[in-house]
């Protein structure tokens, strides 16, 4: 067991440092990847001094990231009658939400990529030629998430 990770194994201590170091490569916060690992490990919900005292981190800092992913829509907020202190838990609809995202991003990306594929420089046909096919992978990646993204919806958070 690896005491600074609490009741953790060392397999799943390495799994939140593994997530941490995804989302940090995808432009987000290591911690707040490591957040979501605790928090998919753990059957119920957490409080902040907890989550904090399991990942050794202040907890001013899960306050900032458990908020953060909750807007994302893989946390969510929970109180409880007479306590003031805030309880997260994995969204039970999280992975839809987050491919809502991704989906929308995509979109997003595409629109972008479309704008460019109108210049003066894109119709140099290497440029056009490279424009082309950001659009067409983009197209087949929204049609891939919307096809996944309905597969989710169908069968409902579980």
């Amino acid at each position: 067991m690896n005491m600074t990770m609490g009741s953790l194994d060392e397999r799943e201590s390495e799994f939140l440092e593994r997530l941490g170091r995804l989302m940090e490569e995808d432009g987000g916060p290591r911690i707040g990847g490591r957040i979501v690992g605790l928090m998919l490990l753990s059957p119920g919900e957490m409080g902040l001094d907890e989550i904090a005292e399991r990942l050794q981190v202040s907890k001013a800092s899960v306050s900032t990231n458990a908020r953060m992913l909750e807007q994302f829509g893989v946390l969510e907020r929970v109180g409880h009658p007479g306590d003031r202190r805030d309880f997260y838990r994995v969204a039970p609809d999280a992975m839809t939400r987050m491919m809502e995202r991704r989906l929308a991003w995509l979109r997003r990306f595409g629109d972008v990529v479309e704008d460019a594929a109108t210049t003066r420089a894109a119709q140099e046909p290497v440029v056009r030629s490279r424009f082309c096919e950001l659009c067409r992978v983009q197209k087949r990646a929204v049609r891939n998430a919307e096809r996944v993204l309905r597969l989710f919806r169908r069968k409902g958070p579980r």
